[in-house]
């Protein structure tokens, strides 16, 4: 059985990995999103308003991107920027 503390440790070295592709979305960041790479950023379509978006990554930096599409039933949208400062979600097995 795993213990509470265990459980904890495996939460944050998660937390971790993935808190670099993790970016804010928007100009007031009212959203987040993760960067699953190749210049794409998957975020709500809510959180989108207009044709271009702000991001702003782990690093503090900002830039503008580009809506590539969004699926309003799912609530899913995909924005491209450049993403090379920032890490891909690491994938699991």
């Amino acid at each position: 059985m795993t213990s509470l503390t265990d459980l904890s440790s495996t939460i944050a070295r998660v937390a971790a990995a993935v808190s670099p592709a993790v970016v804010g979305i928007g100009r007031h960041l009212r959203g987040s999103g993760i960067v699953v790479g190749d210049g794409r950023v998957v975020t709500n379509a809510h959180n989108l308003r207009g044709d271009e978006v702000t991001v702003r990554f782990a690093d503090g930096r900002a830039a503008v991107a580009q809506v590539a599409g969004v699926d309003p039933d799912g609530d899913l949208a995909v924005v491209s920027v450049d993403t090379a400062a920032a890490a891909p979600i690491p994938w699991g097995d």
